[in-house]
């Protein structure tokens, strides 16, 4: 019984000889319980959200295109249909070694390509990203209420030649019923 009676002098007693490791070892292991640092969740763009993210942008070119082109002389009520060639695409800087082999008659050539990876810390690691590239057209759908106008056809056309990167062929103007 007296035993346990000087268990807790016992106990504090050595926490007051040894208060500082105990400090020491309560503030390491809180430490250790702490989240350190940025976390992200890495999640890899997967393509329906960048096919949302092309068509988003090509329904707010549309939107701009007919504020824009309702303003043209004679044009009226103008609504306009943009169709992609190519999506947008991101190009990644790579790092290339060439090297050849020449033994006897015959030469080896080879290309060895490597994508370069930035590392911002253990944890988190991304690809250098060299160009993003936004999305190519392939053709316009022009619908207008002054569409039988020669010259109010032709400010369309070249107003879209000049905004969405197409040529006249790749344009087609047709009015308003």
């Amino acid at each position: 019984m007296a035993n346990l009676n000087e268990l807790p002098k016992k106990m504090i007693f050595l926490l007051k000889k040894y208060k500082y490791a105990v400090l020491v070892f309560v503030i390491g292991i809180a430490l250790l319980l702490l989240p350190i640092g940025k976390t992200e969740k890495r999640t890899e763009e997967a393509p329906i959200a960048k096919e949302r993210s092309d068509d988003a942008y090509v329904q707010q070119l549309e939107g701009r295109l007919e504020t824009l082109l309702s303003q043209i002389r004679g044009a009226g009520i103008v609504h306009v249909m943009l169709t992609l060639q190519t999506g947008s695409r991101t190009e990644y800087q790579t790092d290339t070694q060439l090297s050849s082999d020449t033994s006897g008659t015959e030469n080896r050539n080879s290309e060895e390509r490597k994508t370069v990876i930035l590392s911002e810390g253990s944890a988190y690691d991304r690809a250098a990203v060299s160009a993003v590239l936004y999305p190519q057209f392939q053709g316009a759908l022009i619908i207008s209420e002054g569409a039988e106008h020669p010259a109010v056809r032709l400010d369309l056309i070249n107003a879209v030649e000049a905004l969405a990167g197409l040529n006249s062929s790749q344009i087609t103007v047709v009015k308003l019923k």
